[in-house]
């Protein structure tokens, strides 16, 4: 896998950082519950912000650019969060597994030689479609009706690729502040600056 220490440091801070992230979301999403159960609507209640819980598989991934990043990524933070109290238990350390093994498929569509914005947006609906099928057997999503399942993986691949983005996004800016210049995509950004 060719992981260098300072690899392995930034994915477990990458996981610890995201892991509050993840924890947060867990209540804000069982707020959107509560809000839209009335409506009829509590299933959707999550999924708006579910592109949360990829964010760590692609932030690492798009930063250090090697394989198996996104998985130890989300399981680092996956595992912090039920430590800290996560709600749904134990099941969040396979669901972290589920969704960083969808972000890795974003990065072999491409065989992990570009860093850009397709294998990110690929990453990201890769999570969304692998948490969901995790989620329909092992949340029950099957007792349903057709076009709330429908709602929900729709809205959940839009949320994916929106905080995929935002993952871009906020990796790009590090890169640029030079926070990330000895990992590959630091030298990327560095690289036409140092060549002006």
């Amino acid at each position: 896998m060719n992981w260098k220490l300072k690899d392995i440091l930034m994915i477990g801070m990458i996981g610890v950082l995201f892991s509050f992230v993840f924890l947060g979301a867990d209540y804000l999403g069982a707020l959107l519950v509560a809000v839209l159960t009335p409506f009829g609507l509590g299933a959707l209640g999550y999924e708006p912000i579910y592109g949360l819980w990829f964010m760590a598989a692609i932030v690492a991934t798009y930063i250090i650019q090697k394989k198996g990043v996104g998985i130890v990524a989300e399981m680092i933070a996956a595992l912090i969060e039920v430590l800290m109290g996560s709600m749904f238990g134990p099941l969040v350390f396979v669901t972290g597994f589920v969704q960083g093994f969808g972000c890795e498929l974003g990065f072999i569509v491409t065989r992990y030689k570009r860093f850009d914005t397709l294998p990110v947006v690929l990453g990201s609906i890769f999570c969304a479609i692998c948490s969901f099928i995790w989620n329909y057997f092992s949340y029950g999503y099957y007792m349903y009706t057709l076009p709330i399942i429908a709602a929900m993986l729709v809205i959940r691949i839009i949320s994916a690729v929106v905080f995929g983005l935002i993952a871009k996004l906020l990796a790009d800016g590090l890169a640029k502040a030079g926070v990330l210049r000895g990992y590959a995509l630091g030298m990327k950004q560095s690289m036409p600056e140092e060549m002006d």
